[in-house]
């Protein structure tokens, strides 16, 4: 797409841009919160369930380890999502990362000195940058989905394995 020279971006199309990238923040880690509920269940549903004398069946031992193996995954997925590495924006004056290295005095003063060019290249800069930042989110959050869904098949033979051994109904709860 091609535009006249004379037409011009305003800073309000910078940030209303930057707001939508923001967006997709609290929906990311809502899936997050969710998913590290589901499987801290699971865990502690296999551990309520397991005894000393299970690990020793390998018909209990193997699914176990598979499991535990995938929550593992998911888990560190979910942890990297949460707390995504936050390098860059050197010297922006709208990255926080950046603004909490200046003393308040010094943050007022340059940002009421900044050009409103320059301003807005530090808002396109924050929004490639958020741009960045979520789409690392969704990868670690797609990783830790699919471990968490791999997960349940040795979950589910866990339980069942458990329930045969000591037969009763697993407890979930």
């Amino acid at each position: 797409m091609t535009t006249k020279s004379n037409d011009h971006i305003s800073l309000d199309t910078y940030e209303k841009q930057l707001d939508r990238i923001q967006q997709f923040f609290p929906r990311i880690d809502s899936k997050v919160s969710a998913l590290f509920a589901v499987a801290s269940a699971q865990i502690a549903a296999a551990a309520l369930n397991l005894s000393a004398n299970d690990l020793k069946l390998w018909w209990i031992a193997v699914p176990l380890v598979i499991f535990l193996l995938l929550a593992a995954w998911a888990l560190l997925n979910l942890y990297r999502c949460a707390f995504p590495h936050l390098d860059g924006g050197n010297a922006s004056l709208v990255y926080f990362s950046e603004i909490a290295k200046l003393r308040e005095s010094e943050y007022i003063d340059k940002l009421g000195h900044i050009s409103a060019d320059d301003f807005k290249a530090d808002v396109a800069g924050q929004i490639w940058r958020n741009s960045e930042i979520v789409s690392c989110k969704y990868r670690y959050l797609k990783s830790a989905t699919i471990a968490e869904m791999l997960s349940l098949i040795p979950w589910a033979m866990v339980l069942a394995a458990t329930s045969l051994s000591h037969g009763r109904i697993p407890m979930i709860g």
